[in-house]
C-alpha cells in the first residue's frame, strides 16, 4: 500500500515522502497520482532532481489547468531512487 507521509512538499525541510514503492517507476507514477488527486488537472512546467548528499528530491513545478497558478512541490525520493 502506498503511502504520503512528512509534509506538505512545500520546501526540502517539508518534502512529502512516498512509502510502499520499490522502483524509481513506481516512485514517478505515486508522485502523480499524488499531485492529480490532490490538485486535479495540472501541467508540469519543471521537474528538478536534487541530491543532497543522503537526500535524494524530486523538485517539480505544476501550473494549475484552470487559472495557470503555479506551484513548487518536493518529493523524498530516498527510499526509491536508483532501484529498477
Amino acid at each position: 500500500m502506498i503511502q504520503f507521509k512528512g509534509g506538505n512538499g512545500s520546501s526540502k525541510e517539508k518534502a512529502i515522502i512516498i512509502h510502499g514503492v520499490y522502483t524509481e517507476w513506481e516512485g514517478v507514477d505515486a508522485e502523480y497520482n499524488y499531485m492529480e488527486r490532490k490538485y486535479g488537472s495540472f501541467e508540469i512546467e519543471s521537474q528538478t532532481f536534487v541530491d543532497d548528499g543522503d537526500k535524494k528530491y524530486d523538485v517539480m513545478e505544476i501550473s494549475y489547468a484552470l487559472n495557470g497558478k503555479k506551484k513548487e512541490l518536493w518529493f523524498d525520493i530516498t527510499n526509491f531512487y536508483g532501484r529498477e
